[in-house]
């Protein structure tokens, strides 16, 4: 049973109320702007992926190039000599070159005097007598290096903005599936298409299937719902 006293004590403590804080808008809104950047989304919250291969792929174009790069220096040597010996995409090293042209004379590479070069002895220098001349990794590897670091600059960027995009929406296995077949079906376009005699290299087969991918996604996109963006940004 409660005094006059108890009461009059209890009615003199204070109410505390906690008023939370309102959230900035502007924070909310620049977080969601960062969030556009690196997603796809059709419907609301959709399952979003580990962008893992594009992530690996990149460090992996960094590394190679560097490495490459720090050897060269070292040697005094060009730097672009060096990206043509084993990975380059050159055709003469992947296929069988024709007798008659393999027994042409060619300009030596030797120091010594009066010897006479073959163009198929001077080929075979050129691209390593290491399964020669089926060299099919080539149609791989060229992917992997670059000529300069403004080439893989140019590559590396448009490779992480398309690429991690997709990846985040369709998973690290389709990714995987569209960025071999472009970069073997580039290097097959350019072997029907090209000088057979130049080489190539860059990731710019894979990053135009990439592209055409994220095009197709976009163009499917607007056409279920008129309200997303047809653009990155």
């Amino acid at each position: 049973m409660h005094t006059t006293d108890d009461i009059q004590l209890e009615l003199e403590e204070p109410f505390i109320i906690q008023v939370e804080n309102p959230v900035s808008t502007k924070k909310n809104t620049a977080c969601l702007r960062f969030r556009r950047l690196f997603t796809l989304d059709v419907q609301p919250n959709e399952k979003h992926h580990y962008p893992v291969f594009i992530i690996i792929m990149s460090i992996l174009h960094i590394f190679i190039h560097l490495t490459t790069y720090v050897n060269i220096r070292w040697r005094n040597q060009r730097f672009i000599y060096s990206l043509h010996d084993l990975w380059v995409y050159y055709i003469p090293c992947m296929r069988p070159t024709p007798y008659d042209i393999r027994i042409r004379t060619a300009h030596c590479r030797s120091s010594i005097q009066n010897v006479t070069c073959y163009y198929g002895d001077e080929l075979k220098h050129k691209c390593f007598s290491f399964l020669y001349p089926y060299q099919l990794w080539r149609m791989v590897t060229v992917s992997l290096i670059h000529s300069s670091w403004l080439h893989l600059l140019a590559n590396l960027s448009k490779q992480i903005l398309l690429g991690i995009l997709l990846e985040r929406k369709y998973g690290s296995f389709r990714i995987v599936i569209v960025y071999w077949l472009s970069t073997v079906g580039a290097v097959l376009l350019c072997a029907m298409l090209a000088d057979s005699r130049e080489g190539g290299i860059g990731a710019s087969g894979a990053i135009y299937g990439l592209a055409l991918f994220f095009t197709v996604e976009r163009l499917n996109a607007i056409k279920t719902n008129s309200d997303h963006r047809l653009f990155i940004l």
